[in-house]
């Protein structure tokens, strides 16, 4: 039952793909599909949980399928059939193969196999996953409920709505863990393994979309050497996870600024609304999005569709906000809602994010690279606003982060242990986001160009 419920997640990510657009390529489609479907089936069920439907296997399912009827539906009646069906232009790559990408591939292949094995061999044993992610999947399959579950009653476990309790956390990766967990499941690795060979699935289809492919696999195989990054996604918390959603989400807005496609816009709405659905505090790069979207809105003089975007980007965090509002998930306040400057815990902040982006042990050639091509393009960005969107939108990121680091109260820790432990995993959604930008300036696609005319000896 377990692997027909992760197909039925796959084919909906992929219906809602051809939805979106026809124009998506199957590297894409496939690369998406994991990601995008398990958001939408997390929803489902927090949307049955809302109405009182115990979440059991039958009930999910059902549910599942009436989803995927629909979508086929709509794909029939708005995209037409003909728009999932395989083209022989789909196989341009592989016609037009060179011994350096295939290679790379089976470098790309090896390494996700070593982490897959990884991560599905080893139980869940970190231990924010035991505190939180996977026990709550655990009990809400217990419990048929994640809203009304014995976990979250405050007479049985008093502690629930302390500051940082799990009580608060974006229900995504609980959620999905417990419908692993519903399916018979022995544990939720499934989910974290299948997110992170997706995600490197569709890393490569998006980078396709917009460099050679050559240049493509090597750019996706030194973003899956980002040492901690890698690491952590064989273990079963979010951040992983969210790295992907929003790191995807960045990339196809940035795409869209580039090509004016509206599938890539629309895809980056759904992958940043996925972000926040993972994490809270996904909103930094929502919100950076819009203002580099706003930014293009006035200067074009057109608002329809930066609406749109910011309207489906924020549909989840809607969903949550409805959510917690309803069953009470809430913890004792501790964001400093008013303004303040504290010059001191500001440095503080500006010297941990530098000693983690400086530090190599963690990210590896990432962030050296992204400077070395930042200053390298620096008169293509200046002359011709080349990636200038995109730099934008890393910036406005860090900046963001930067502002919820310093407007959160840490009552039950340091901001020194935070910065110094957990920050580092803060910034994995900057690696992607880092490597696809150096991927894609103006001298990094010329080159590209170059390598696939050599390559294939043309």
């Amino acid at each position: 039952m377990l692997i027909v419920g992760i197909i039925l997640t796959c084919l909906l990510g992929i219906l809602l793909t051809a939805l979106v657009s026809p124009r998506f390529s199957w590297t894409e489609r496939i690369g998406l599909s994991f990601p995008l479907g398990m958001t939408l089936q997390t929803i489902v069920m927090a949307l049955l949980d809302l109405v009182h439907i115990p979440l059991t296997a039958t009930s999910v399912l059902l549910a599942q399928a009436i989803v995927f009827a629909l979508l086929m539906f709509l794909v029939w009646r708005y995209r037409g059939i003909d728009s999932l069906r395989f083209t022989p232009a789909m196989l341009n790559d592989l016609k037009q193969a060179n011994l350096v990408w295939i290679l790379l591939l089976l470098v790309i292949a090896y390494c996700e196999y070593m982490n897959y094995s990884k991560c599905i061999f080893f139980p869940p044993s970190d231990r924010d996953s035991l505190a939180a992610f996977d026990t709550l999947g655990f009990v809400a399959d217990h419990d048929h409920t994640y809203l009304r579950m014995s976990l979250f009653d405050a007479d049985y476990n008093p502690s629930i709505h302390r500051a940082g309790g799990s009580i608060a956390y974006a229900p995504f990766v609980q959620l999905s863990y417990a419908y692993v967990y519903l399916l018979g499941a022995e544990t939720s690795k499934a989910i974290p393994a299948l997110m992170y060979l997706f995600f490197v699935i569709a890393f490569y289809g998006i980078l396709r979309r917009n460099t050679g492919k050559t240049i493509a696999a090597l750019t996706t195989l030194l973003m899956m050497m980002a040492p901690e990054m890698i690491a952590f996604s064989s273990l079963s918390a979010t951040n992983a996870m969210q790295a992907a959603f929003a790191s995807l989400g960045i990339a196809y807005t940035a795409s869209w600024l580039r090509s004016r496609h509206d599938h890539e816009l629309y895809a980056g709405a759904l992958l940043l609304g996925a972000n926040m659905w993972c994490r809270n505090e996904g909103i930094v790069f929502i919100g950076a999005a819009c203002i580099v979207l706003l930014i293009d809105c006035i200067r074009r003089k057109s608002y329809r569709k930066g609406w749109y975007f910011t309207g489906l980007a924020l549909l989840p965090a809607v969903i949550w906000f409805i959510y917690m509002k309803v069953g009470a998930l809430y913890t004792e306040g501790m964001a400093i809602t008013h303004l303040f400057w504290d010059g001191e815990k500001a440095s503080e902040i500006a010297g941990g994010f530098w000693a983690l982006f400086s530090n190599p042990v963690y990210y590896g050639w990432t962030f050296p690279a992204f400077a070395l091509l930042f200053v390298a393009n620096a008169w293509f960005m200046i002359k011709k606003y080349d990636n200038l969107p995109l730099l934008g939108m890393i910036v406005l990121s860090v900046l963001f982060y930067g502002l919820v680091i310093y407007h959160v109260d840490y009552v039950w820790d340091s901001i020194h242990n935070v910065l110094a432990y957990s920050a580092k995993r803060f910034f994995f959604c900057f690696v992607p986001m880092c490597w696809y930008f150096v991927a894609t300036t103006h001298i990094a696609r010329r080159g590209a160009d170059y390598i696939e005319r050599y390559l294939s000896l043309k």
